[in-house]
């Protein structure tokens, strides 16, 4: 009987079979040790920012001795409340603007020797933090560099590269520079512009920003209109037609609103602090890593440039808003606020709850990635329709084929973000996007869980217009909230790349969609276990919260 050469594999095709199977393990082992490699760098990290933590409180207690020993026991309780703020890292804490001033000489000499003790301790720890900070972009995890940076200017107000790198300089201000105790403030370089000059303005927790010349007869209930000076109440008259509406500049957003000039403020300031939390814990999103590399190089140095402010209209009636928006959405489409790309505006109108900022966290989320990346879409539309053999380009569309669940994810995340006391919160396990997740990811009358293998492959009209359209965005929510949250961040940096991939695309690879497992390095299946365990984490969270102990 005559066999077949292929019906029997030949020796050379078995050795290519095993030397294709070797690559496959070899690679497969490659990749699964670089995860633990980097995993491993990202604990270290933090363990050594435990260790400064650590450091401060050990060098603290040394002078609570000191102060105990000269019997100074004022000095103990301020020591020991300086001890208790600074227990660990706080993230997103708002630090102290005022420039700390030169201990006070009059003081008596045991009062000036502790409180130099403290001042150099801090001084000396914050520096190690800083340092831990540059090692951790050189390890590839910007967030936490600039999260560490972050920790620095809690421990040293004044450290003055940390600073820098956070875009701030120092401002003296001219009416306040005799007065005691004052050496100065931390500010922006826009605000130190605005407050600089003949005709110098002055922010008003309710009217913004406006001339110092002004505060008076704006406390008196004068408004300035088209040269003249009228009372407040015609102004507000005048205003009621959006064609009139206020104008409330700030730093990054212009506001037209007619609601009323408190109110528009008040959004103003949402927005900006919104903006600085999402500048800070994504600037590798906003910067290519050379760029961020360069802004710890250069601190000290930089003047940043202003960019055109983003606009958004804020309306007193859901009527107004909905014909504001007619021809943009189905008339049959109820919205509670939206960008809208094409004019690189967001709308919104007064809810009944004046605190609620969610929908326009969630829609400025949209606005300032689409605004800060939309230049290099449309290289990157130009670049495509070169490769495609066509004479004109057609606008980008973000995540087309794959990914739009992070669109959406993110901005769902975002809306979760507040201002408690000076301090942001953000991504509270009890907030409604991510205890619907946990319901439909651990509760078997409310599951749906399409696995990461599907869910990181639907495009944008396969995912709104897919039949649980509802329970996909849910999902989204969550899964953002696990790749923020999920061992201290440790995915939060592969996140940040996913979207700086989607909103600025490589023109190298224009025609290939980024995949966030080859980001991370990690398969399909581990982020199915992993993302169920951050559940069954939130809802212990939840748990613990509710429990009377």
């Amino acid at each position: 009987m005559m066999v077949s050469r292929t019906s029997l594999p030949s020796a050379a095709c078995i050795a290519a079979a095993t030397v294709l199977m070797c690559s496959f393990v070899w690679t497969a082992s490659s990749t699964a040790d670089e995860t633990a490699t980097r995993d491993r760098r990202h604990r270290q990290l933090l363990e050594k920012r435990q260790l400064v933590y650590d450091g401060i409180q050990r060098d603290l207690e040394t002078v609570v001795a000191w102060c105990t020993e000269h019997s100074l026991p004022d000095a103990i309780a301020q020591v020991e409340e300086i001890r208790q703020q600074l227990l660990t890292p706080t993230p997103d804490a708002k630090p102290s603007r005022l420039v700390i001033p030169p201990v006070d000489t009059t003081l008596s000499l045991e009062e000036q020797q502790w409180r130099l003790q403290i001042l150099h301790h801090r001084q000396q720890r914050a520096s190690e933090l800083y340092t831990l900070a540059r090692s951790a972009l050189r390890a590839k995890f910007p967030s936490l560099a600039f999260s560490l940076v972050g920790d620095a200017v809690q421990l040293d107000p004044d450290h003055k590269y940390a600073r820098s790198v956070l875009g701030q300089q120092v401002f003296i201000d001219s009416a306040r520079k005799d007065e005691a105790g004052y050496a100065g403030e931390w500010v922006s370089f826009f605000e130190s512009q605005m407050r600089s000059g003949l005709k110098a303005q002055t922010f008003h927790p309710s009217f913004g920003w406006i001339p110092v010349t002004s505060v008076s007869k704006y406390e008196q209930g004068q408004r300035p209109w088209k040269g003249t000076w009228i009372s407040e109440a015609k102004e507000t008259e005048l205003r009621r037609d959006f064609r009139n509406a206020w104008e409330i500049p700030s730093e990054h957003f212009l506001i037209r609103t007619n609601v009323s000039l408190t109110a528009g403020v008040e959004l103003s300031q949402q927005l900006e602090l919104f903006y600085g939390w999402l500048q800070q814990n994504f600037a590798a999103f906003f910067e290519t890593p050379q760029a961020l590399q360069d802004r710890f190089e250069k601190a000290g140095q930089r003047s940043p440039q202003r960019q055109k402010p983003m606009e958004v209209h804020y309306f007193a009636s859901r009527e107004e808003y909905q014909k504001r928006l007619e021809g943009k959405v189905p008339p049959n489409l109820e919205t509670n606020g939206l960008y809208w790309e094409p004019e690189r505006t967001s709308y919104f109108f007064a809810s009944r709850d004046p605190n609620d900022f969610s929908t326009l966290f969630h829609e400025a989320t949209h606005q300032i990635l689409d605004v800060h990346t939309m230049a290099a879409r449309t290289l990157a539309a130009k670049e495509k329709a070169r490769k495609e053999g066509q004479r004109s380009s057609s606008p980008w569309v973000l995540c087309e084929h794959s990914n739009f669940w992070v669109i959406e994810g993110l901005a769902c995340y975002c809306e979760s973000f507040k201002v408690v006391d000076g301090k942001v919160s953000i991504g509270r396990p009890d907030y409604v996007r991510f205890d619907t997740a946990r319901q439909r990811m651990l509760d078997p009358a409310f599951y749906f869980y399409l696995p990461t293998r599907l869910f990181f492959e639907l495009g944008k009209d396969e995912f709104q217009q897919h039949p649980q359209v509802s329970p996909l965005y849910t999902q989204a929510a969550g899964f953002t909230h696990f790749m923020m949250e999920y061992e201290d961040g440790l995915y939060r940096d592969d996140l940040i790349a996913l979207l700086a991939a989607i909103y600025r695309p490589d023109l190298k690879a224009v025609l290939d969609d980024p995949s966030l497992p080859k980001i991370a390095g990690v398969n399909c299946n581990d982020f199915d276990h992993q993302y169920r365990t951050h559940m069954q984490n939130l809802a212990d969270q939840i748990a613990a919260q509710k429990s009377p102990e």
